[in-house]
């Protein structure tokens, strides 16, 4: 799977699990550069998405949904 963090595309399919856990894929902590103990913060848009994102990159996020709505 091709999966660049600068593009949205599917980067991988994560199963909930019975104490509502997910793994993030290991191709995607790589690119993502992402370690035990990082923070992300969980932001839900349109009660659709889910998105998962580093706290420091929280701010182009937000721009990002702005420039997007």
């Amino acid at each position: 799977m091709n999966c660049h963090p600068g593009n949205m595309k599917l980067c991988g399919v994560v199963t909930l699990g019975p104490k509502g856990q997910v793994v993030i894929p290991n191709e995607i902590r790589k690119a993502l550069q992402l370690q035990p103990g990082d923070s992300l913060a969980m932001v839900l848009k349109d009660n659709k998405y889910i998105w998962l994102v580093r706290n420091e990159d929280m701010t182009d996020l937000m721009q990002y949904v702005e420039e997007n709505k």
